[in-house]
């Protein structure tokens, strides 16, 4: 087994390629509630049913499992006696559905060329990057800095002193934060929100943004793996969103 990320492009040569081949396949889509129940549930024709034992066993695997959680958009299975994929799509699947014989992209292709709105949230303690993208086309954005207090190496009263500064500047910087979320997003109603930067900012961040908190069920799973919280990042983003993940058995 080994995985693949795809961008958009990828994607698409990489289905055209699959399209192609004379194989029968069996096609599962699965909604990111039903993984990997949904395919437990269904009973194969005695024509594919040894495919469904391998179907089964490749979408148990940890790294399958822990790709599916993290992703949080559902799955896509390929399987035929040649081609044999596992796809996590950066959007998430809409409806469950099994097919046998003919490869079913249908599904796929709808979400693949739907134009989303997408918010993006990135920060790390002392930068952030907010933007609003109507597919890849940025909309809105803002970009700033705050000051943080640096670990104080000293020891005993002054120490804490200043662990207590460093706390209420970052306490200031969410809430300044959680603010310009409201003004820039606020007229906003987007399909997706993504964070990237620092993973430990994004749940006391929520609970400052009341925007944020209205939307929770928006909030991909996914964290975008940025350094930097800068228009750099922010400008990349698109393409890291649209990133597709491909295990090959």
């Amino acid at each position: 087994m080994q995985s693949s990320p795809y961008t958009k492009a990828g994607l698409h040569r990489f289905l055209f390629t699959l399209e192609s081949s004379p194989s029968d396949f069996v096609t599962i889509y699965l909604t990111p509630a039903s993984f990997p129940d949904y395919i437990k549930s269904l009973t194969p024709t005695q024509k594919y049913a040894s495919l469904f034992m391998e179907i089964k066993q490749a979408a148990s695997t940890e790294a399958v499992t822990d790709a599916v959680k993290k992703y949080g958009t559902g799955a896509v299975i390929f399987w035929s006696r040649i081609d044999k994929h596992i796809l996590l799509p950066p959007f998430p699947v809409t409806a469950n559905r099994l097919s046998e014989g003919k490869l079913d992209l249908s599904l796929l292709h709808q979400a693949l060329n739907r134009k989303y709105l997408v918010g993006v949230v990135m920060m790390t303690w002392g930068w952030y990057a907010l933007g609003m993208f109507d597919g890849d086309d940025l909309v809105d954005s803002k970009i700033g800095t705050g000051y943080i207090h640096k670990r104080h190496k000293k020891g005993g009263r002054s120490q804490k002193r200043f662990a207590r500064r460093t706390e209420e500047q970052k306490k200031d910087f969410l809430r300044r934060v959680g603010n310009h979320i409201e003004e820039r997003f606020g007229s906003y109603l987007p399909d997706f929100i993504f964070f990237g930067g620092n993973r430990l900012i994004l749940k006391p961040l929520i609970q400052e943004s009341r925007y944020l908190q209205a939307r929770t069920d928006r909030i991909s799973p996914r964290i975008l793996d940025v350094r930097y919280a800068d228009r750099e990042a922010l400008s990349g983003s698109p393409a890291e969103i649209n990133r597709s993940l491909v295990f090959t058995f």
